[in-house]
């Protein structure tokens, strides 16, 4: 699990381009998992919101302005 405090990716030499799409493929990979939600938002994002027991899945809504509950691992 994984999350990254932005998702640009600046300028700079090989190396540190490549750990930085490393990282933001991870935090897509992990849709952002963590126990406090992402620091660099956009609508539709996801987010498994770690905090929660079982852990919730969650998204952006529209305006980009909060969290919708998707998913809050009860039963269905």
């Amino acid at each position: 699990m994984s999350q990254t405090p932005t998702f640009t990716i600046t300028n700079d030499a090989g190396a540190a381009v490549r750990a930085r799409i490393n990282e933001v493929i991870t935090a897509l990979q992990t849709l952002n998992a963590g126990p406090t939600e992402p620091a660099d938002t956009r609508a539709g994002m996801a987010w498994i919101d770690t905090s929660t027991n079982p852990a919730t899945l969650r998204i952006r809504n529209t305006t980009d302005t909060g969290w919708d509950v998707l998913l809050d691992g009860g039963s269905y």
